[in-house]
């Protein structure tokens, strides 16, 4: 009886202590010990905290499954400091779990490395799988080998990324194919062969506090109906290093893109482009309050410049970009 009494008080300090808190970042816990928050501490003593210890050297591809295929929402995995390595696709099959990486507090501290599968293809390390929701992500750092596929596939709604890394894919970063809702925040893609995140399909999204850079094509794609995409305060830089995409971020077939208060510089080609290359309207889209510097193009650039309707850009700082500020192509 008295176990039931304290865990009713904890639960209702903490919805105490949440109202009224509107920022996604504020209302996330803070992590307490072994990645486990104060939070999952006190409200989830029936859930079953998982781990993953680094094996260096073995692949864990089965060993991080069957955990997972344990589990249950609410259940927590935690992949522990050291090398983890990889040679197929693990599936997140299940909804409402959290997958949290151990960390210095400021970087990821565990490394989950893509190896190559018999046939010397790649796979992606992680996938979200179709139908899954409410999926939570933290502080993992996933690099992909420079091996075909991205570092990770999110087909389920609602899931939710932080504070992680994901680079050297073949591919993408990030893939988000036919899923809505995700929210990305803290996250940075780097040194992939395409693009840091990939969206298609996927509308939305919320890109917030990331950073992307030097990537062999976009730094973010919103992309193949996208609509109702957000990015904000993302550091873009560098991208589109060996000239695969369209430049620093591109958009086709997509309504209602905002981006603002992001920084986009030294991008081998356009900042922003409008590549229409499916032919439909990319309608409502807003670029404002950035800093779009110092690109090898143009600071917004439109292809068929027709497609883009009721389109709005206010207090964007635009300078030295060889282009100019907006261009246009048919």
């Amino acid at each position: 009886m008295m176990k039931s009494y304290l865990s009713k008080v904890a639960l209702l300090i903490f919805v105490f202590a949440s109202c009224g808190k509107s920022d996604m970042l504020k209302e996330r816990p803070n992590v307490i010990a072994n990645g486990i928050t104060a939070q999952e501490s006190a409200l989830n003593q029936a859930a079953t905290i998982r781990y993953l210890p680094a094996q260096n050297g073995p692949d864990e591809t089965g060993a991080l499954q069957a955990l997972i295929d344990q589990s249950v929402a609410g259940d927590i995995i935690i992949i522990r400091a050291g090398n983890h390595y990889f040679s197929g696709t693990v599936h997140i099959n299940k909804s409402g779990l959290t997958i949290r990486g151990e960390h210095n507090g400021t970087d990821p501290t565990n490394y989950m490395r893509k190896a190559a599968t018999a046939s010397g293809q790649g796979v992606s390390v992680l996938d979200v799988d179709v139908n899954i929701v409410n999926t939570v992500i933290d502080w993992i750092y996933v690099d992909g080998g420079m091996l075909p596929e991205p570092n990770i596939r999110v087909f389920g709604n609602d899931t939710k990324i932080y504070n992680s890394h994901f680079r050297n894919s073949g591919h993408s970063g990030i893939l988000i194919h036919n899923a809505n809702r995700i929210w990305i925040e803290g996250v940075k893609t780097y040194y992939n062969y395409v693009v840091g995140i990939s969206q298609w399909g996927s509308s939305d999204n919320r890109i917030k506090n990331c950073q992307t850079y030097e990537n062999g094509g976009e730094g973010i794609t919103i992309d193949g109906g996208s609509h109702n995409c957000f990015v904000e305060n993302v550091w873009i830089y560098k991208n589109n290093t060996h000239k695969r995409g369209v430049g620093a971020i591109g958009i086709d077939a997509a309504n209602g893109a905002n981006i603002f208060n992001c920084t986009i510089d030294q991008t081998n080609g356009h900042a922003v482009r409008f590549q229409n290359n499916l032919n439909q309207p990319d309608d409502g889209c807003q670029v404002y309050n950035n800093i779009i510097t110092n690109n090898q193009g143009c600071a917004i650039s439109m292809r068929h410049p027709q497609l883009v309707t009721n389109f709005g850009q206010w207090g964007n700082t635009m300078t030295n970009n060889t282009g100019g500020s907006i261009c246009s192509e048919p």
